[in-house]
């Protein structure tokens, strides 16, 4: 694991991509408040993000070292570095929104299946709701549940193993895959495995959910009263959101290793 950590660090010591990142992110981040272009913008800040994800993995494939990681890592144009890998990032975000569409679905034809639609007319009355459902509808959702949760815990090797590919339909397949490779899902059960996993969903729990909570109680009731405090915070978040991806690159990669 720490492998992960040194790779992210020396990712982030490359300032002047990591500040170019954390600017061009901003204001797209400004741009999304545009209904029009909001979901346009949307799109392109996760390309970028992924395609910078495949560029690094990329360069640590083809370092011996962690030296010779960074002085590649510094020599690519900040082109190369954000854009080169645009196709298998548009691989990788197309198997996502494919693979969110399918657990939507799924549960909705669980629901429909069980005639239980009714329990989304109250979100916030959910587990009420589901507490009437036939027994039937809560085997199909103990199940999805379980389904789920073994997916969360295979989906940072699969992802790792789409990272590693350079094209576009390698990067899909390799993503959507991650549904029905049980083949792969039996690799992950090994404690290397278990452990990166441990370590990078506790990391991004605790950030985010501190964060969150950092937001909702102090800085938002601020932006309400001094608006332009906004131009402040964006890059801040922002920054932080480009620090976890690359730790979350990382960790994938040698989830992904672990595999092996």
């Amino acid at each position: 694991m720490k492998e992960v950590f040194k790779y992210t660090f020396l990712s982030i010591a490359e300032w002047k991509k990591f500040l170019i990142v954390v600017l061009i992110v901003s204001i797209l981040t400004l741009i999304e408040a545009f209904p029009v272009i909001s979901i346009a913008a949307f799109l392109f800040e996760k390309l970028l993000y992924l395609s910078i994800g495949v560029f690094l993995i990329y360069i640590l494939k083809r370092s011996s070292t962690p030296e010779i990681y960074y002085e590649n890592l510094q020599k690519n144009h900040i082109s190369t570095f954000l854009f080169h890998f645009l196709p298998s990032a548009s691989g990788i975000l197309l198997a996502l929104i494919i693979i969110g569409f399918f657990w939507f679905m799924f549960f909705i034809l669980i629901l429909q299946f069980s005639g239980a639609m009714f329990i989304l007319v109250n979100p916030h009355n959910f587990l009420n709701a589901l507490a009437t459902t036939t027994f039937i509808t809560k085997i199909l959702i103990g199940f999805y549940l379980i389904y789920f949760m073994f997916y969360s815990y295979i989906f940072l090797g699969k992802f790792g193993e789409a990272l590693n590919k350079e094209e576009f339909k390698t990067a899909f397949i390799a993503m959507l895959s991650s549904l029905i490779d049980f083949k792969g899902w039996i690799k992950t059960f090994n404690l290397k495995y278990f452990i990166i996993f441990t370590i990078w969903s506790v990391i991004i729990f605790v950030i985010y959910t501190f964060t969150a909570f950092v937001y909702i109680f102090n800085i938002f009731p601020t932006i309400q009263t001094h608006p332009n405090f906004t131009l402040i915070i964006i890059p801040i978040f922002v920054g932080i959101t480009t620090i976890l991806s690359y730790f979350t690159y990382f960790s994938a990669h040698f989830a992904y290793k672990a595999m092996d």
